[in-house]
């Protein structure tokens, strides 16, 4: 897994940067706790090194949601863009928000959460943790009307040439499975720096969408037939230069840290699931026997796997865990920071994790296979697991409150108080399903 590496640009060298491109306005980029991107912009001879400094100054009530009364946006020099999609030639700065009263992050912001367990890994063990996302998407020519293989492969390349615009490095990009599928492969780098860029591929592939009379879901289920779009999540740990997850000898090539990475993702998945699978949309993807990652193991093979290895040849650099249960309705702060923590908190308890054809798993007591099957049960157990994220500071019980708060609020009480579709078309006004077997269904 090759990556991406992580300069952080001088003030001067952004000034070059706005006059190379002719930069007229620059933007800044912060995220809410529900994962919606929010942006306020301004000329750019107005962007002064006293901002990368001390921030800009926002009033946060307008803009709704966890914001409220005035707060700093302190753009990351290391997180700037050329944003391809702008009429107009403009510079995306990602911010960190910040209370005016000490500087320290706000309770509910997103950013500093991952940026604090990308630190753990740091002090823990002296290691960067690298992500790799594969964020899928669905293009639709119209409702339910999925765009043709063509279509898509043009999309694709569109999308592919304004993230490369952004000087976001592109390694492959592919069609499928389904009709109107696809993905693009961005190069692989520190965990917050591929959260940064999970948010603007979603922006520009919206943009490029409309632009071109279509429309881009990111849903895990968009339509009652067709793809299942997910946003697979790779994992690994460097040191040094070395991959700490390569292990000729190992299992699948694989090291025991690597695997006990894996059991802590697999012991807490279920309260990882409330982050990864933040959708009552995304429990359409996880069906046991239908579709999706449904087996709480790790696997090498096993498309079913919640975790895989998937490099198939010996490159040291290609190890890693792939997560497969994460989708692109996620935070990616929030979804890539839960994770992080629970391969911490696996390889320092020493767990074991369930392999695919390990007949002996169960008699050495390792975690039976268990999935929940809503995101009402999944924020149950994050409820109830909580103490690896909690531990070490980078979520906070208010966090996590506010995140099930959230979450009931946005998903799962609209979708439980309206009666679904499939219900008025095929029971009857008592509820018997009759419908279906008139039908032979």
């Amino acid at each position: 897994m090759e990556t991406a590496t992580l300069q952080t640009p001088s003030y001067p060298a952004i000034l070059e940067l706005i006059r190379r491109h002719g930069l007229q306005y620059v933007e800044f980029w912060f995220t809410d706790l529900s994962g919606k991107p929010w942006r306020i912009s301004m000329a750019a001879p107005a962007l002064t090194e006293d901002i990368f400094r001390n921030g800009l100054p926002l009033d946060g009530q307008p803009v709704g949601g966890a914001w409220n009364g005035v707060m700093l946006l302190v753009p990351q020099a290391e997180s700037l863009y050329v944003d391809p999609t702008a009429s107009i030639p403009t510079l995306a700065m990602i911010c960190d928000v910040l209370a005016p009263a000490g500087r320290r992050p706000l309770p509910l912001e997103p950013r500093h959460v991952l940026a604090h367990a990308q630190e753990q890994a740091r002090k823990r063990l002296g290691a960067e943790v690298v992500i790799g996302a594969e964020p899928e998407f669905t293009l639709f020519d119209g409702p339910d009307r999925p765009a043709c293989e063509n279509e898509v492969w043009d999309f694709l390349r569109g999308l592919a040439s304004q993230l490369g615009g952004a000087g976001i490095q592109v390694d492959w990009f592919r069609t499928g499975p389904a009709a109107g599928q696809g993905r693009v492969q961005m190069r692989a780098g520190p965990a917050l720096l591929l959260a940064d860029r999970v948010m603007l591929y979603r922006h520009f592939a919206a943009h490029l969408a409309g632009a071109r009379g279509q429309a881009v879901s990111f849903l895990p289920r968009p339509a009652a037939q067709g793809g299942i779009p997910g946003m697979p999540v790779h994992h690994a740990l460097w040191k040094d230069g070395v991959n700490l997850f390569h292990d000729e000898a190992g299992w699948a090539a694989t090291s025991e840290l690597c695997r006990r990475y894996a059991a802590g993702l697999l012991a807490h998945l279920p309260a990882l699931l409330a982050f990864c699978a933040p959708t009552t949309n995304s429990y359409r993807r996880l069906i046991p026997g239908v579709c999706g990652p449904t087996e709480a193991l790790l696997s090498a093979t096993l498309r079913t796997a919640a975790c895989r290895i998937p490099a198939r040849d010996g490159a040291s650099a290609a190890r890693r865990v792939k997560f497969c249960c994460c989708d692109s309705t996620a935070n990616p702060y929030l979804a890539f920071a839960a994770a992080i923590m629970a391969g911490l908190d696996g390889i320092e308890r020493r767990l074991e994790c369930p392999v695919d054809g390990d007949p002996d798993g169960p008699e050495r007591g390792l975690p039976a296979p268990r999935f929940p099957h809503s995101l009402e049960s999944a924020l149950e157990d994050l409820s109830a697991d909580r103490d690896f994220l909690t531990a070490s500071g980078a979520f906070s019980d208010a966090m996590i409150a506010a995140w099930i708060k959230d979450r009931w609020e946005r998903h799962v009480v609209p979708v439980r108080s309206q009666p679904h579709p499939w219900e008025l078309a095929h029971a009857d006004i008592f509820g018997r399903a009759d419908k279906i077997r008139r039908d032979g269904i």
